[in-house]
């Protein structure tokens, strides 16, 4: 008799620890499971977050750097090459190579310099915050966790998580014309200057490039003449891609 109720016992026991042992497997998995997608959701935000405020203040800070020499120094009939026929209509549009290529080189050297000035924080306060500092030779922006549950009452809330922002490979420049109908035969011709560099991200958790793009006007001018009908009241050219370094 005893000996069949200490078997019951040792069988019930054994049961009850398969149940604690079963519960303290799931409890581990819905955890690490749990663990696992706020970590992602929070990695998605500091990215998301990251390159929002890098877009805001390399397009303020290439704006300003560009209009303070290249844009003051652009001359569009230098640069631009503009057939028009006897009744004034433009037939076609087009680069003077050499010119072009000296302006790209020019904008690609300023930038190149410029980045490098951005990442060791030798600008001017006006492009930081008190979220972004200088650490090491990188950009270090500071965001608070309380981001990530994507709520407004949650955003400065908890501590904060440094995102480390650098910049990597070359700076691609091209330039681009656009000669658009203005009023009664009258064209305004506009030159732009495309931009294109990656930033590497680098959270707690990750590493993701990516890439910003930025068309920035460095001259215009009004000229006497009008787009013909064919074109859509529009032309537009390109000039061949220009690149460079940016650790140089």
């Amino acid at each position: 008799m005893r000996n069949r109720f200490k078997s019951k016992h040792l069988s019930h026991g054994k049961k009850l620890n398969k149940i604690i042992f079963i519960t303290i497997i799931l409890i581990f998995l819905f955890t690490f499971f749990l663990l696992s997608n706020f970590v992602q959701q929070m990695d998605h935000s500091l990215i998301q977050i990251s390159t929002n405020e890098i877009s805001r203040v390399t397009y303020r800070f290439i704006t300003d750097e560009l209009n303070g020499s290249v844009f003051n120094e652009t001359n569009l009939d230098h640069i631009l090459i503009l057939e028009q026929n006897q009744q004034g209509e433009i037939l076609y549009v087009d680069f003077n190579l050499d010119q072009a290529y000296q302006v790209l080189d020019q904008v690609s050297s300023i930038l190149t310099h410029s980045f490098d000035q951005l990442e060791s924080g030798n600008v001017s306060v006006q492009y930081l915050d008190s979220d972004l500092s200088h650490e090491l030779g990188s950009m270090v922006l500071s965001i608070p966790i309380g981001n990530s549950f994507k709520h407004m009452y949650f955003y400065n809330f908890g501590p904060r998580i440094p995102v480390r922002i650098n910049f990597v490979g070359s700076v691609l420049t091209n330039l681009k014309t656009k000669v658009t109908d203005y009023g009664l035969n009258n064209a305004l011709v506009e030159l732009f200057v495309y931009i294109e560099f990656k930033t590497q991200i680098l959270t707690p958790f990750d590493v993701e490039e990516i890439t910003l793009k930025y068309d920035a006007v460095i001259a215009s001018m009004m000229i006497e003449g009008k787009v013909p009908s064919v074109y859509g009241g529009v032309i537009e050219k390109d000039s061949t891609i220009y690149s460079k370094d940016i650790k140089s």
